[in-house]
């Protein structure tokens, strides 16, 4: 008695964990079934194969296709159909058997998906009597159709199992059915998506095509183009790799029933349609697969030094050759200009030339100075903590983020996102991958904690108003010419440092008042093997 009473609580939790699991899995799949449902599979068949082939009624033009299934491998046959003619060429032995036996009859190249592929392949393999039982169980699962129903009958499968004391029989029925079931939906949400249906997307996103229900355009927020300034909300881009490891259904009820408050806010009660959610998702997907695209510049600068040269070229010919401007003064005058211009220009490029001033790259996360130095007081030396004893400054670890965003979640103009992608870096223990933006030529050393804790530095001198940065940018040149620069007008603490304690004729000097102050360039900053290895 007491074993059966065991056995049937064993029972009895299992299946209630199937039920949950289940249920969760599918949920978001079928309220969406109907906008990413792939084309029926036998009208595929009847479309694209009948004309050639049949399933258990003798060779046509091509073999008959009964079985097909058992005699190649499902990645053999896929590559066929995507291109039959392209197996022939590589003179793969299977297809070059097959030309030849049917009289070298061309089967065309299909556009069909992969999912569509496969989902033929099924419909030929459910005629296959070996395969039937299969088959009925896809059938029975299909006629299902929803989750209450789904519901219902795995509950009253439970109960039979439980008057009939059937457990591990009918677990195992239970457990076999939801597999086929899962397996189908997974696969009927593969849609295949056309250029047409994209560009539909697209339209709707940028609002060139209004959404039914009054709802702004999705480029209000969200840019769809790269840009050189700051959007506090997320790229289309950034939105699209954000959902890369999520199916089309979890994509569609992100979409349809936003977690953000932002979004919230800005739908404001309504939602897309079916087919304009189908429309936005498989506009993100082609965004995730090209990345965003850049607005051509006109390049300005260049055509203007182009136009310079064709003056000064044409000047110096007209004067030597043609003669047109009667009055050489006025050529020689364009040309000593144009000289002019052009020698200036070389230098300046020249002598820009390694120089990254203002570089502000985009970063993985948008992180803002700002907000983190000015407005909440945080100090430079608890992110970048590696300043006072080392060479470099320190790149903020996602465990330092997470000292205060693991409480922190939602800030005030990223929302959610952003924070989002510090806490899956953290779950995932893969670091984030800034962007360096003050960069030294191999050949420089530099030491923070020279600077730093010996030079008594402060950050801003190097890196200007950083704390007035939403975006990180080189504010000095980092040239030669700037480091030199300011170490002959830098001042050094002497008094009440030890490291300089061994400099005592500068001691002595600087007390008799011999000298005003002590600059860096004086104790040998500028000498070159101090920077140049």
């Amino acid at each position: 008695m007491l074993n059966s009473f065991t056995a049937r609580n064993v029972f009895v939790s299992r299946v209630l964990s199937i039920i949950i699991l289940f249920l969760g899995l599918t949920s978001l799949g079928l309220n969406v079934q109907t906008v990413f449902a792939q084309n029926d599979p036998a009208e595929l068949f009847d479309e694209l194969c009948a004309d050639c082939h049949s399933i258990g009624e003798g060779d046509m033009k091509g073999p008959d296709l009964l079985g097909v299934e058992q005699n190649f491998s499902e990645d053999w046959l896929i590559r066929f159909i995507l291109s039959a003619k392209t197996m022939i060429n590589s003179g793969d032995p299977q297809a070059v058997a097959s030309f030849e036996k049917y009289k070298k009859s061309n089967m065309p190249d299909t556009d069909l998906t992969v999912s569509e592929i496969k989902a033929v392949l099924a419909y030929i393999k459910s005629f296959n009597k070996s395969t039937a039982k299969e088959t009925s169980i896809i059938n029975d699962s299909l006629d299902i159709g929803n989750i209450q129903d789904i519901k219902s009958t795995i509950l009253a499968t439970v109960e039979e199992a439980l008057e009939a004391g059937e457990y591990e029989e009918r677990l195992e029925s239970i457990e076999k059915k939801l597999d086929v079931i899962l397996e189908f939906h997974k696969k009927s949400l593969s849609a295949r998506i056309t250029d047409e249906e994209i560009e539909k997307g697209r339209k709707l996103f940028e609002g060139i095509i209004p959404f039914t229900e009054n709802v702004p355009a999705c480029v209000t927020c969200h840019n769809t183009f790269k840009i050189d300034s700051l959007n506090w909300n997320p790229s289309a881009f950034d939105i699209a790799t954000a959902f890369s490891q999520k199916n089309d259904a979890d994509i569609a009820n992100l979409i349809i029933n936003p977690v953000s408050d932002k979004m919230r806010v800005v739908l404001n009660g309504h939602r897309l349609t079916d087919d304009e959610t189908f429309y936005i998702t498989a506009y993100l997907q082609s965004i995730e697969r090209t990345g965003m695209k850049e607005h051509k510049k006109l390049p300005v600068k260049l055509l203007v030094f182009i136009g310079i040269c064709l003056v000064m070229m044409f000047s110096l010919f007209d004067l030597l050759f043609t003669k047109i401007i009667k009055y050489k003064l006025v050529n020689i005058i364009l040309i000593l200009l144009t000289g002019i211009l052009i020698s200036n220009t070389l230098v300046i490029n020249a002598k820009n030339i390694g120089l990254s001033q203002n570089y502000a790259p985009d970063q993985p996360i948008k992180f803002s100075h700002k907000i983190h130095g000015k407005e909440n007081k945080i100090d430079c030396l608890f992110c970048h903590n590696s300043p006072e004893f080392s060479r470099e400054s320190g790149i903020p670890t996602t465990n330092i983020c997470m000292i205060c965003h693991n409480k922190i979640k939602t800030g005030v103009m990223t929302g959610q996102f952003e924070i989002n992608k510090i806490r899956k870096s953290f779950e995932n223990k893969k670091p984030i991958e800034w962007v360096k933006v003050h960069n030294l030529p191999d050949h420089v050393f530099f030491s923070h904690a020279q600077h730093v804790s010996v030079g008594k530095i402060e950050c801003r001198t190097c890196h200007g108003d950083i704390e007035e940065m939403h975006i990180t940018r080189q504010y000095a040149t980092l040239s030669m010419g700037w480091c030199v620069k300011c170490h002959r007008e830098s001042k050094v603490q002497f008094e009440e440092n030890e490291f300089y304690s061994e400099h005592n004729e500068l001691h002595n000097d600087l007390k008799r008042g011999k000298i005003r102050m002590i600059t860096a360039d004086k104790i040998g900053a500028n000498d070159c093997q101090a920077c140049h290895y």
